[in-house]
């Protein structure tokens, strides 16, 4: 693999096609997390409140009512937020699938096109979801375990008290918990590097999920050497560019008006990045690459 025409080549499609860099911007958004809080308080005096120092007091009734209020505000921000998270996850996923789309057509020296890339997108997005989800699978069934043993260990310590404490004790759950992370953490991590390529699998060999990650696995362990160094080169340029725009990141940043500047420059990396591996998936898989044409001489 000629490593340095691939990187050169992945920069020039996304300049000479700046709608993958939108694609790369939705990309990124499916990449943020959110977050929020807020709180409020107040004090008065007067008649209604009796002396001062004394504490007022509520029913039950207000009590139950202030409390049901507070949850079921709560409930709704978490059902908003979860709503957004997963719209743009969605959208994210299909945004992915468009860019590997969108390259292999330029590369195969086709015109393409923003509606393109994202109606290729669209057409694979079931397919493309299942592949998204199924690296967070062995996540998922951590937690339920870990919520499972927390919630018997709770329900079997307030039935018997004291006695259960000794037989099991918290440094018992505690390995217990850290041995089956350390089995389906491994599998998360392996799952979410095949993703990169079942996903290409899905796109460029219409696969679904299981035959994506199969057909993956097989490009993945063929060319395994390549696929290391590529991504050391990768994690290279990171570094150098981490070095060279530390200070500018710094000021986008803290500069709240500039932020669209860096949603911009992390589409940009987003979008080389997926051109870089699309580029690789389609050496390792036998696709010839693009032949420029030579100026003729008048």
């Amino acid at each position: 693999m000629e490593y340095g025409k691939i990187l050169n080549r992945s920069v020039n499609i996304v300049w000479q096609n700046k709608f993958l860099i939108v694609l790369g911007i939705l990309v990124a958004l499916g990449s943020g997390s959110f977050g929020g809080g807020g709180g409020g308080g107040g004090s008065g005096n007067g008649q209604p409140f009796g002396d001062v120092g004394q504490v007022p007091q509520i029913d039950d009734v207000t009590a139950g009512l202030a409390v049901g209020v507070i949850v079921a505000l709560v409930c709704v921000i978490l059902i908003v937020f979860m709503a957004i998270w997963i719209v743009l996850w969605a959208v994210s996923t299909i945004a992915r699938g468009g860019l590997i789309a969108s390259v292999d057509t330029i590369e195969s020296g086709e015109k393409s096109s923003f509606s393109q890339a994202w109606g290729a997108g669209w057409h694979r997005a079931w397919t493309l979801l299942g592949i998204s989800i199924l690296p967070a699978i062995p996540g998922f069934i951590l937690l339920l375990v870990v919520l499972l043993a927390l919630g018997a260990y709770g329900g079997f310590f307030a039935l018997f008290g004291d006695t259960f404490a000794p037989l099991v004790g918290t440094a018992g759950l505690g390995i217990t918990i850290a041995v089956l992370a350390c089995i389906l953490v491994p599998i998360v991590l392996v799952l979410s590097i095949l993703r990169n390529f079942a996903e290409r699998a899905c796109m460029l060999e219409n696969l679904g999920v299981i035959d994506s990650y199969r057909r993956g696995t097989n490009v993945l362990t063929s060319n395994l050497g390549e696929a290391i160094i590529l991504f050391l080169l990768q994690i290279a340029i990171f570094i150098v560019l981490g070095i060279l725009l530390f200070l500018p990141g710094l000021i986008l940043i803290l500069c709240c008006c500039l932020w669209p500047l860096l949603l911009v420059v992390q589409g940009a990396v987003s979008a080389f990045l997926s051109a870089l591996w699309t580029l690789a998936w389609r050496t390792w898989t036998g696709e010839p690459p693009l032949v420029e044409k030579a100026p003729q001489a008048v």
